[in-house]
C-alpha cells in the first residue's frame, strides 16, 4: 500500500513538474518572453553577448566588403548598417566608462532597462533581443526609434 502512494506521489509531482515546463515553454516561445523569463544577470549576459557577436560579425563583414556589394545603393545600406551596430559597441567603449567599472555596469542595466520597457509592449514581443539592443542604442543617443520600431514589428510578425 505504501509503494502504491508514493508511486502516486511521484507522478503527481511529475504530471505538474511537467505542467510547469509547458508553460515556461509557451511564455518563452517569442524573444520577448524569453526575455521577461531571464533576471537581470542573465540580461546583462545576454546584451554583452550580442555585443561580442556583432564586433566578431563587424570584423569579419568589413574584410567581405569588397565582394559583398555591387552597387552604390547596396554599399549605401551596408554602411548604414555598420554604423547601427557600430554605435551599439560603442556605447560599452565610451571614455566616461572604460576605465569605470560602476559606470559600464550601469550603462548595461540602462539597455536592459530600455529592452525591458519595450518589451512591455505586447506588439514588440516577436522582435528579436538583438534588434531590440539596437533600437535600445538609438534610443540612448536620443534618436527616434518609432520608425524602426514600427519596421521591426513588421518584419517580426509570426
Amino acid at each position: 500500500m505504501k509503494k502504491i502512494i508514493i508511486i502516486l506521489i511521484i507522478v503527481f509531482c511529475l504530471l505538474i513538474f511537467m505542467g510547469g515546463i509547458s508553460c515556461l515553454a509557451k511564455e518563452a516561445s517569442s524573444p520577448g518572453g524569453m526575455w521577461n523569463t531571464l533576471n537581470d544577470n542573465s540580461k546583462i549576459c545576454y546584451i554583452l553577448g550580442v555585443k561580442e557577436g556583432i564586433e566578431i560579425c563587424m570584423y569579419k563583414l568589413v574584410d567581405w566588403l569588397p565582394g559583398f556589394t555591387t552597387t552604390k545603393e547596396e554599399k549605401a545600406i551596408f554602411f548604414a548598417i555598420l554604423e547601427d551596430h557600430s554605435n551599439f559597441v560603442g556605447l560599452f567603449y565610451d571614455e566616461a566608462i572604460v576605465d569605470d567599472y560602476n559606470k559600464f555596469i550601469d550603462r548595461l542595466l540602462t539597455v536592459t532597462n530600455i529592452i525591458s520597457d519595450l518589451y512591455k509592449d505586447p506588439a514588440n514581443t516577436y522582435i528579436e533581443v538583438s534588434d531590440m539592443c539596437l533600437l535600445a542604442s538609438r534610443k540612448l543617443r536620443g534618436e527616434p526609434i518609432d520608425s524602426l520600431l514600427g519596421e521591426l514589428r513588421k518584419k517580426a510578425l509570426p
